[in-house]
């Protein structure tokens, strides 16, 4: 009987263990690049020449890295079902960010100076979120159930944030005449990092406290759908899967950066593209 019951312990402990392994092979699959480009990476990426070469490496890249990022929604996802709204919320919104952020500053820390690359990549977000996941997600909620219900007060708290933010950082430099160019002078500058910190510091409140309620799903609607985040584990491993997953992805996004460069160059393609494409790769997760 003692036999038996170890039989059953240990069969449990391997497809315990199995599961675990299939369920993070992303991080398997994303360390493993990531020490494949650090031996010989910059080697590898710098003296491709063949276009399709250039290319392969290219794809190799920006799937380990999108695995990886998708990966960090996945956990991040986990920790916002067991913290509940609005902390869960704002969760997912620092993990992109975290993406975000990460990406575009090993972008233009490498190849020629483009200064305008942040730029280019907000507006793309703007764009891809308000226009493209927004716009998608009313058209096919509208055909999926007809009548939908919205938390009104959140939407407009979020919308008019981003838009003032939108409005500062990528409207206002065509406006300004202190410097030359569609630019800020230092001054300005410290006057919009200092008033976007502000605003945000702002929203986290009333997101976090006051009216924390206008961020927490409408119950008036006629059906409340139970939120999937797979498969759940404790928070602290959801945590530090999170943080071992951000860490592989600012590995690879620094090396994603070198064929990402090199195509727009050997292209000829616009700088704004890189913008796009980093964009693109940190919204689709969350899409």
């Amino acid at each position: 009987m003692s036999e038996a019951k170890k039989r059953e312990g240990n069969s449990g402990k391997r497809s315990g263990f199995g599961s675990l392994i299939r369920t993070e092979f992303a991080l398997i699959v994303g360390v493993l690049t990531a020490a494949i480009f650090l031996w010989v990476g910059d080697r590898l990426s710098e003296s491709l020449g063949h276009p399709a070469a250039t290319g392969s490496v290219f794809i190799w890249l920006f799937v380990a890295v999108l695995w990886s990022a998708i990966s960090v929604v996945r956990h991040a996802d986990c920790l916002a079902v067991k913290c509940g709204e609005p902390y869960g919320t704002l969760i997912l919104t620092l993990s992109a960010i975290s993406i975000e952020v990460m990406m575009i500053s090993a972008a233009m820390l490498h190849g020629q100076n483009n200064p305008t690359l942040a730029r280019d990549m907000m507006f793309a977000v703007i764009m891809i979120a308000l226009n493209g996941l927004v716009g998608l997600s009313l058209l096919l909620g509208g055909l999926r159930h007809r009548e939908q219900h919205y938390n009104l007060q959140g939407a407009s708290a979020y919308l008019n944030t981003i838009m003032a933010l939108s409005v500062l950082g990528l409207v206002l430099p065509n406006f300004t005449t202190s410097s030359s160019g569609p630019r800020f002078s230092s001054v300005q500058e410290v006057f919009l990092a200092t008033t976007s910190i502000g605003l945000y510091a702002i929203f986290l409140l009333i997101q976090t406290t006051r009216h924390s309620q206008y961020f927490i799903e409408s119950k008036g609607g006629a059906m409340v759908l139970d939120h999937d985040a797979g498969e759940m584990h404790s928070a602290a491993y959801h945590s530090v899967m999170l943080l071992l997953y951000l860490f592989v992805v600012v590995v690879l996004a620094e090396k994603f950066a070198i064929p990402l460069d090199n195509s727009i160059e050997r292209f000829g393609m616009p700088q704004a593209l890189g913008g796009a494409i980093v964009a693109a790769m940190v919204l689709a997760p969350e899409a």
